[in-house]
């Protein structure tokens, strides 16, 4: 008798029995939750709903020990990493801007001039496009691999954090307008002529307004926040003229102040009601797209900005960032929700992760005698200017010297006809030599050797040949740029991102819904592999730069 397998084919894979699924889920959504380190998962979950992130923790797969296997951790790279299963040195973009050699000038990673914004109010002033990103994303295999049937819908608060999840072919990216009033879901023109219908109707709600109506206190007592720092600290930055940044904040009249500098909507970045907008706004176009609703695998990505926000304002430690932690935990609930009634339970797949993770407040290390400091980017610059004016005579050797990126004039290095290579390792030689320099890679060495492993092999799956920098820094834990000579360590206010070190790298990764089992995992897994393992689900091709593995506990 022959055995038929309807629901899975069986092979192995580095000697794993895995299952290779026949039944595709009708909807993959992806959440990323920007700035969001692992532990953030267990550090409040005694407070968490039982049907937000306990409910995929509890029903689906969770691997604790994922990390980012590249430097720079940003948020455009992290999108772009999660989404094509590569890293920066293969889809290219490196950061959220960087130095354009060809135009002498830093380029953002989504700036597209040719394209204009739809649906703002404001002046058009720029365009936006997906055209940085080098290779295919997931999004763009699973709409190449359903002879574009699929629908792909990208959302997010964030131009980029819309843009690059929804690649090339997604049938649309979305995101907040805060420039304009009263606060509108945007598109570019290289996705649309026009917003659709829903999205209209959605704007004209204007719901960015009626979230700013309220008032922002703590969801429970305020003397229970006792995993956080007091409410009133020296790390945190004060906002919309309060004289402190404590709750509650009123809404009503901090907008006020933010209209006078016109960025009255710019307000709800930094609040939780940014993540219930971007909720509400997600649940709309699952409903008004159809998506899942018929037997072609559909995609939503949901990229939730506040976090990142409230990071940076307040810090992780702040009592802001716990208490909006919760409050997303109850805006996951409903998004489950809503997809259990509309797409059906058990009929999506979901995965939830993060673009980076972010370091303790410096001042807040140093005061409580951990590893911390400033690194005085201006002084080291005029440093290294200095001394290349003195080993081949005075001039403008340095085009560009942005953070962990040194960019220098390679016209003037031909014109005076040096060694490209030698100058490069001449101006790594003396930055390794500052105080706070751990390691100094040239392109040279990182076009032409290969790093197996540490924080050298981070910085080579960074850098791109045609847009890094010639030098490549790394700091020492705890140490952050300081791109104002005036700001000491006592006025360091909020956290920041951006290295290799575990604090940034080291995020959450939760898998949940159709075909994923129960249980989790520590063995060490990138984000990079998530496109691959949505690409064995859906068995569709891999995004054209794939460097990821699929995932196997997955299929076992």
């Amino acid at each position: 008798m022959i055995r038929i397998i309807a629901i899975a084919t069986l092979l192995f894979f580095n000697g794993h029995l895995l299952k290779s699924q026949s039944d595709p889920p009708k909807l993959v959504v992806g959440i990323v939750i920007d700035q969001m380190r692992f532990d953030h998962l267990y550090k409040y979950q005694e407070r968490f709903s039982n049907g937000g992130f306990k409910r995929i923790m509890r029903e689906g797969f969770n691997y604790k020990n994922t990390q980012f296997n590249y430097v720079p951790t940003v948020t455009a790279a992290g999108h772009a990493s999660i989404y094509t299963g590569t890293t920066p040195s293969t889809h290219g973009i490196i950061g959220n801007s960087w130095y354009q050699r060809s135009t002498k000038q830093a380029i953002t990673n989504i700036g597209d001039m040719n394209e204009l914004i739809v649906g703002t109010t404001a002046v058009n002033s720029y365009g936006a496009s997906p055209r940085n990103l080098l290779t295919t994303t997931i999004t763009d295999q699973l709409r190449m691999g359903t002879n574009f049937r699929a629908k792909v819908i990208s959302v997010s608060l964030k131009d980029r954090g819309a843009i690059l999840p929804g690649g090339h072919a997604a049938n649309a990216a979305y995101w907040h307008d805060w420039k304009s009033s009263p606060g509108y879901f945007i598109s570019s023109s290289y996705y649309m002529d026009e917003l659709p219908n829903w999205v209209t109707k959605f704007n004209k709600l204007e719901k960015s307004d009626s979230y700013l109506t309220d008032s922002w206190s703590t969801l429970y007592p305020i003397e229970s926040y006792t995993l956080s720092a007091p409410d009133d600290n020296n790390y945190e930055r004060a906002l919309g003229g309060k004289t402190s940044p404590t709750f509650p904040y009123d809404f009503k009249s901090m907008r006020e102040r933010y209209r006078e500098v016109g960025s009255e909507f710019q307000l709800i970045w930094v609040t939780p009601a940014g993540n219930s907008l971007l909720t509400d706004f997600a649940i709309e176009a699952i409903k008004n797209e159809g998506l899942g609703t018929d037997d072609i695998t559909d995609f939503i990505n949901i990229s939730y900005t506040v976090t990142d926000i409230i990071g940076h304002t307040f810090g992780p430690q702040s009592v802001e960032f716990e208490d909006v932690i919760l409050r997303l935990d109850r805006n996951i609930e409903s998004l489950l929700k809503s997809l259990d009634a509309t797409v059906g339970t058990g009929n999506y797949l979901l995965f939830l992760t993060s673009d980076h993770g972010s370091v303790p407040v410096a001042s807040y290390l140093a005061d409580n005698k951990l590893p911390a400091g400033l690194v005085n980017i201006q002084k080291y610059e005029a440093a290294l200017l200095s001394h290349l004016n003195s080993k081949y005579g005075t001039n403008e050797w340095i085009e560009n010297f942005d953070g962990e990126s040194v960019y220098l004039n390679r016209d003037l290095i031909k014109q005076k006809k040096l060694s490209l290579r030698v100058v490069q390792q001449e101006a790594a030689d003396f930055l390794i030599t500052l105080e706070d320099v751990t390691g100094a890679l040239t392109a040279s060495n990182l076009q032409s050797k290969s790093y197996g492993y540490g924080m050298n092999k981070m910085l080579q799956n960074g850098y791109h040949s045609k847009r890094s920098g010639d030098v490549i820094l790394v700091f020492k834990p705890g140490y952050v740029q300081n791109l104002d000579p005036r700001i000491t360590m006592q006025k360091v206010k909020g956290t920041t991102h951006g290295s290799g070190y575990a604090y940034d790298t080291h995020v959450p990764m939760l898998w949940f819904g159709k075909s994923i089992p129960k249980g989790k995992s520590v063995r060490k897994v990138s984000v990079i592999d998530i496109a691959p393992s949505i690409a064995q689900k859906l068995n569709i091709a891999y995004p054209s730069g794939s460097t990821g593995e699929p995932l196997i506990e997955l299929f076992e």
